[in-house]
C-alpha cells in the first residue's frame, strides 16, 4: 500500500471509529508501527488529526474540542493513575464536586470501588451512571440543558444550581493550564461552569495528563492562584518548567501520579 493510500485508510478509520491506535493500524495495514507514526505525523502537520500517546483522533469542531467518546479512549492508563492519586485526597464524609471531564469519570470509578462514604455533586451523566448504584455515595446531579458531546448538563440553569452547594473539594480538568492564561477551556459554556465549581469549593485539584501542561485556549476558567493541587501523570519540567516554578512559588502542591 502506497503512503497516500495508507493515509486515506487512516482518515477513513478515524471517521468511522473516532480514534485509532498505532498498533491497531499497524496490524490492519500490515506495516511497522514506525511507518504508522510517520504517517500520523504527516497528517497532524496537515491539520487533519491530533496525535496522542499510542494513537490519534480526528480533529472536529472549532478549537479542536473532542467528543467524550473519543477522549474516553485516549490516555486511559494515565487517567487511571491520576484518578488513583486523586482518591488519596478524598476522605470519608467529604463532599466532592466532579466536572464532566473523562478524568472525572475515572475518579468516580475509584470512588465507587473504595466504598468511601462521601457526597458527590456533578453535572456529568457519565459520573452519575458510574455512581448510581454506589450505596456509600450520596449523589447529586446538577440539572440544565443536556449536551451529548460532553455527556453533561450545562447552561445558566447548571451555573445557578451550583449556588446551592459548597463542597470540600473540586476536581477540575480542562483543555489546559499555563502560566500565561491559568486554567483554560475550549468553550465559554464549560469554562463558566468550571469557574463556578471552583468558587463553590474549599480546595481545588486540577487534574491533567501531561499533554495539557502549558497548553492555551481561548476561554479562561481561573488563575493559578485558584489551584491548590496539580495532579499530573509525569513531571512537568520538560513541558513547562516555568509553570512548575510559578506553582511552587505560590506554595501550590504538584502531585505526580504513577
Amino acid at each position: 500500500m502506497l503512503a497516500i493510500e495508507r493515509m486515506q485508510f487512516i482518515i477513513k478509520t478515524l471517521q468511522d471509529n473516532k480514534v485509532a491506535t498505532v498498533s491497531e493500524l499497524s496490524k490492519v495495514i500490515q506495516v511497522t508501527e514506525e511507518t504508522i507514526r510517520r504517517d500520523l505525523e504527516k497528517l497532524e502537520k496537515q491539520g487533519v488529526i491530533s496525535r496522542v500517546h499510542g494513537g490519534a483522533y480526528l480533529r472536529e469542531g472549532y478549537g479542536n474540542e473532542t467528543p467524550t467518546e473519543v477522549r474516553g479512549k485516549i490516555y486511559q492508563k494515565e487517567k487511571e493513575q491520576i484518578a488513583k492519586a486523586s482518591l488519596t485526597f478524598i476522605k470519608d464524609y467529604d463532599s466532592v464536586l466532579l466536572d464532566c471531564s473523562t478524568t472525572a469519570s475515572y475518579i468516580a470509578k475509584e470512588i465507587k470501588a473504595s466504598e468511601k462514604k462521601i457526597s458527590v455533586v456533578t453535572n456529568s451523566l457519565l459520573v452519575a451512571k458510574e455512581l448510581e448504584d454506589a450505596e456509600h455515595v450520596r449523589l447529586i446531579l446538577l440539572g440544565g440543558e443536556y449536551k451529548d458531546s460532553t455527556k453533561s448538563f450545562c447552561g445558566a440553569a447548571t451555573v445557578e444550581a451550583l449556588n446551592h452547594y459548597y463542597v470540600d473539594k473540586v476536581f477540575i480538568s480542562s483543555a489546559g493550564i499555563s502560566v500565561e492564561a491559568g486554567m483554560i477551556d475550549y468553550t465559554l459554556e464549560e469554562a463558566t461552569i468550571r469557574s463556578k465549581m471552583i468558587k463553590q469549593a474549599q480546595t481545588c485539584f486540577y487534574v491533567a495528563d501531561i499533554t495539557k501542561i502549558g497548553r492555551n485556549a481561548i476561554y479562561r476558567i481561573g488563575d493559578l492562584d485558584d489551584v491548590d493541587y496539580l495532579i499530573v501523570n509525569e513531571d512537568i519540567d520538560k513541558k513547562s518548567l516555568e509553570l512548575k516554578e510559578a506553582l511552587l512559588n505560590r506554595k501550590k502542591e504538584i502531585v505526580i501520579a504513577r
